[in-house]
């Protein structure tokens, strides 16, 4: 099953004058445009790409590289504003929409702020959020002291770096406890040392 929003390995089914139709299964054919066709494919073979929903509703691949997909957090630039909302440089041609509903403080070109990437289920395109806790899961973690954790560096407090948790809970790391320079959007190993419920 294709997933949208990210990473898929597909089947060359057909060769075109403007790309290469690619073998979606459920999903039916998906246009590669013929730029971003691998030189000296064939059919049958397997290329891996990232699947998005066009203007027109319609599934597209690109083997561009995004640097965040679906279900993911990362530190992202505002490239341009509009009416409709933040634009947002994330390694692809087209930028990435955070619809003003979706910004926690008004965002300006220029800026990097952190972003949960997801699929709006109402149009099924790719959109991006500043409002995190949307996305975490607010319910006490079940963690083990000494676990090992993967953590996402979101900003800087007084008291240290409040982070990301494996990708579902707020944690920190207390500034007494930080020995090496960290930065915002930074990805790490941690471990757990206590579990608290007012982060």
């Amino acid at each position: 099953m294709v997933k949208i929003g990210r990473i898929n390995k597909l089947t060359i089914k057909r060769r075109l004058d403007y790309g290469a139709h690619l073998d979606g299964g459920e999903s039916g054919g998906i246009l590669l445009p013929k730029k971003y066709v691998p030189k000296k494919c064939q059919l049958g073979d397997e290329v891996e790409v990232f699947v998005y929903v066009d203007r027109e509703e319609r599934l597209r691949a690109t083997t561009q590289k995004p640097y965040v997909t679906v279900g993911q957090f990362a530190k992202l630039r505002v490239v341009a504003n509009s009416s409709s909302g933040a634009y947002l440089d994330w390694g692809l041609q087209k930028n990435l929409l955070v619809p003003k509903r979706e910004q926690h403080a008004k965002m300006e070109e220029g800026k990097s702020y952190v972003v949960f990437v997801f699929l709006d289920k109402k149009t099924n395109r790719i959109t991006a959020s500043s409002k995190l806790d949307k996305f975490l899961d607010l319910q006490p973690p079940n963690y083990d002291e000494g676990e090992e954790v993967d953590l996402f560096i979101c900003y800087k407090t007084d008291l240290g770096y409040k982070t990301i948790v494996n990708n579902s809970h707020w944690g920190m790391i207390y500034k007494n406890e930080v020995f090496q320079r960290l930065h915002i959007g930074q990805q790490l190993k941690g471990y757990i040392k206590i579990i608290r419920e007012d982060l």
